[in-house]
């Protein structure tokens, strides 16, 4: 949420300009707050203008306590000194209470099922985004029923069953359709989704067991996809705004588990590709579009400009039966 004004008024200043100082946990000096924060709201939040950690991922101790501070805890005039530990939980926990569609999913902290789900999907978020630096993370994906999506986004308000797979505003690892043996990047085959546009081919993942790995680099505007430790594919993406990781759930069987281990876990091949030759992604198939003729309007997810040509679609000679491969009720709309 928005940070409010962090410290007292000038008037209210200790005489002996009393200020607050945070520590790491190894004791070096992070800030030193003058005027004195009245609560520790206040100071997450002055500390997230210094710092750059989301007040989210703070956590505060008084040094030499065990005790972590609320945000509601109010800071004596007279200041003091504080831990700062950066607890990076809410990025790999699943976003229950935001999500408008809560009442379909099963969120334990980085576990999301959906048993009760009543729509064709539901997009999930996690609590907070990747804001900076470089990240790692993994899907587990403990059961797929049909298809799958799993990336970053960069608008949160597309939380819920109103924004289908293929017109998703993100990059994604798309998992393919499990019942399915079509080679369409579109519908079928694995791919990277990305933008509007299916990008190119990657490995299929079975119904069980596979693991996604995802390397988010904010500074260089990049990401990387695996598959088990296998490299699939990079592209560039866009660090104006956070971006949230995120999940498709389609089925009442889906399972996700969310990971995010150290960036030494991950695979030093992804660490390569970010500095690479990045997947273009203008240069993909659009997710929108006709198989056997006609245009698709605004509302159906884009202007004839943005799906119908070929320099965009491709021909047919280009795209083959990775256009026909899929079937024709998924393929007339960008939808599931």
């Amino acid at each position: 949420r928005p940070c409010r004004a962090s410290a007292r008024p000038a008037a209210n200043v200790h005489p002996k300009m009393a200020c607050v100082t945070v520590r790491t946990l190894a004791g070096r000096v992070l800030a030193e707050v003058t005027p004195v924060p009245e609560t520790v709201e206040a100071l997450k939040c002055e500390l997230e203008e210094r710092l750059g950690t989301a007040p989210a991922l703070q956590r505060l101790v008084p040094q030499g306590s065990a005790k972590v501070l609320d945000d509601a805890d109010a800071i004596s005039p007279e200041g003091g000194a504080f831990v700062l530990i950066v607890d990076e939980t809410p990025m790999f926990t699943w976003d229950h209470a935001g999500n408008p569609d809560r009442d379909m999913l099963c969120i334990e902290g980085n576990h999301v099922r959906c048993p009760e789900i009543r729509s064709d999907f539901v997009n999930v978020l996690t609590c907070e985004p990747v804001r900076r630096g470089q990240h790692y993370f993994e899907f587990h994906m403990h059961f797929i029923g049909d298809e799958q999506w799993c990336g970053v986004m960069s608008d949160p308000k597309q939380a819920g069953r109103f924004t289908s797979g293929r017109r998703l505003h993100a990059w994604a690892y798309y998992a393919g359709r499990m019942r399915s043996g079509s080679p369409n990047i579109i519908d079928g085959q694995a791919a990277l989704h990305a933008l509007g546009h299916a990008v190119v081919p990657f490995k299929k993942l079975r119904p069980e067991g596979d693991v996604i790995g995802m390397l988010v680099d904010m500074t260089i505007g990049a990401l990387a996809f695996d598959l088990n430790g296998e490299l699939q594919g990079a592209c560039a993406i866009k660090t104006e705004t956070p971006l949230w990781v995120f999940t498709h759930v389609d089925t009442s069987r889906d399972h996700v588990e969310l990971k995010k281990p150290s960036l030494q876990d991950a695979p030093p091949e992804n660490l390569k590709a970010l500095t690479g030759a990045l997947l273009e992604i203008s240069r993909g198939q659009s997710l929108c579009y006709r198989p056997f003729g006609g245009m698709h309007d605004e509302s159906e997810g884009g202007s004839e400009s943005e799906v119908g040509s070929e320099s965009e679609v491709g021909s047919d000679s280009e795209m083959g039966s990775e256009v026909r491969g899929g079937s024709d009720a998924a393929h007339d709309s960008c939808g599931d």
